[in-house]
């Protein structure tokens, strides 16, 4: 699975969530109660390691959870809908639930929600074009997560809403790859 695609479990969770949140008012503050669990989750990998290891119980899991979201002042909502994530073995997927919730938060508000993974840092003026790119696609406000992974060595990927366009160029040597093994 790509790093830009969630899982159907992720997409599931995430929009029982935005339920919740539209219920109560609180789908922005929810998404960005989301995003600063995802920072730290993004910025730690010992966090992001322990909660994909199947040798650490759920109920660690979600005392860590418990812990970080108390740190963080997450609001009931987000606190226990994480520790009930982590209570149903999905901690290791909370970075896709993130993900998922912005997407449907995002569609919600009719806002396209664009992903781009390029091999080398953007400039501001690259973004920029890409956003007005998938907005005339789109017809619509565009909203794009910038990500950088050196292992892509040049080009990128972009992914708007389910499609994605992979012009990397590990993408292409691994299509050459598998295409001289069948030689």
């Amino acid at each position: 699975m790509s790093a830009l695609q969630v899982s159907e479990a992720a997409t599931r969770y995430a929009a029982a969530l935005l339920d919740l949140a539209t219920d109560q008012k609180a789908v922005e503050q929810t998404e960005s109660e989301l995003n600063s669990f995802g920072k730290a989750l993004d910025d730690s990998a010992e966090l992001k390691a322990a909660l994909s290891k199947p040798t650490v119980s759920s109920e660690d899991k979600s005392a860590v959870i418990r812990a970080i979201a108390a740190k963080l002042s997450l609001s009931p909502l987000v606190g226990n809908f994480l520790s009930v994530a982590a209570d149903n073995h999905r901690a290791g997927e909370i970075g896709d639930m993130v993900r998922a919730y912005r997407d449907l938060s995002a569609a919600q508000r009719g806002m396209t929600r664009a992903s781009v993974v390029s091999a080398h840092e953007l400039t501001p003026a690259q973004v920029k074009e890409l956003e007005d790119l998938v907005a005339s696609v789109s017809g619509g406000e565009v909203s794009m997560d910038v990500r950088v992974d050196p292992e892509l060595i040049a080009g990128f990927q972009l992914k708007i809403g389910s499609r994605l366009i992979d012009a990397s160029v590990k993408s292409k040597l691994d299509r050459m790859n598998l295409a001289m093994k069948g030689a």
